[in-house]
């Protein structure tokens, strides 16, 4: 049975009552969508990549950061699908998403304009669904990400880097990462005392730095669960957070301008706990079993 998130939404009556209120979906089954096959390890990505780059000029007064996506599997696939989110100090600012039937390779991309300076985190889920001779029905996946410092100032040249290489771009950083990580913090605080989540019972992972289990796996799981448990969030994640958020009084509102998720995986191995708050406030907790 496929392991499904569960919706805690924030009511008077629910914190009353202390209601979970379980939610398999947020829309009615549509043909695009994501949904976890059991992994076929012999189907490879020939490329994965996300790439961010701050374009020369400016454009009614904001800066441009050019978003790409592409990649190639090793054989065509019967649906491949390529889902990126992009974050900027913390906040979704942009979503992309294309798929397409028997194919191998996908490109897209979008330009993404502010006039602030801004730390941009951007990663995607690669994706494909592969139908084998027998009806078999299997799955393969890739992450990739990329990082973006930019800095917008008056008082210095439009630039950008990835790797401070001045005692200005060190500074820099410090800033826009400290910005970035206390606007997380308050956010997974907020959900934490609103649920009573001890959080000392959990690893917390922000979203963005999720794609190193790929390599690595998640304490006290094997590398082939590992991968498992990210294809099943991805599979929540795009049911629940890309197409939307389901807030406590049943409206679905755009996940723009919400928090970057912070993935927490309890100690005990059980679940795993998505946290984000919405753009007018509302903390969103999304639960999927392990």
């Amino acid at each position: 049975m496929r392991k499904s998130f569960i919706f805690l939404g924030i009511s008077a009556l629910a914190i009353a009552a202390s209601v979970i209120v379980i939610q398999l979906q947020l829309f009615k089954p549509i043909q695009e969508t994501i949904t976890f096959f059991p992994i076929d390890e012999s189907v490879q990505y020939q490329t994965a990549n996300t790439t961010l780059t701050l374009l020369k000029d400016k454009k009614n007064n904001q800066h441009q950061v050019d978003w790409k996506v592409n990649s190639v599997l090793d054989r065509k696939a019967y649906l491949r699908q390529d889902l990126g989110l992009i974050f900027i100090n913390g906040l979704l600012k942009g979503k992309v998403g294309k798929w397409e039937q028997d194919t191998s390779d996908l490109s897209q991309g979008d330009i993404i304009s502010t006039g602030e300076s801004g730390r941009y985190d951007a990663i995607t889920f690669h994706y494909s669904e592969l139908h084998g001779n027998d009806d078999r029905i299997s799955s393969s996946q890739r992450m990739s990400e990329d990082r973006l410092y930019v800095i917008d100032s008056q008082f210095s040249p439009l630039s950008s880097f990835r790797v401070p290489n001045s005692k200005e771009e060190r500074e820099w950083k410090q800033v826009l990462d400290r910005s970035t990580e206390n606007r997380l913090n308050k956010s997974l605080q907020k959900a934490a005392k609103n649920y009573g989540v001890n959080l000392s019972n959990y690893i917390a992972i922000p979203l963005y730095e999720i794609r190193k289990y790929e390599d690595q796996p998640i304490g006290g799981f094997s590398q082939r669960e590992t991968a498992n448990i990210l294809g099943k969030l991805w599979e929540g994640l795009y049911k629940n957070y890309y197409l939307g958020i389901k807030k406590s009084d049943g409206t679905v509102v755009d996940s723009r301008d919400s928090t970057m998720p912070l993935i927490l995986i309890s100690k005990d191995k059980s679940h795993l706990l998505a946290v984000t708050q919405t753009k007018d406030g509302e903390s969103i907790i999304l639960k999927q079993l392990l």
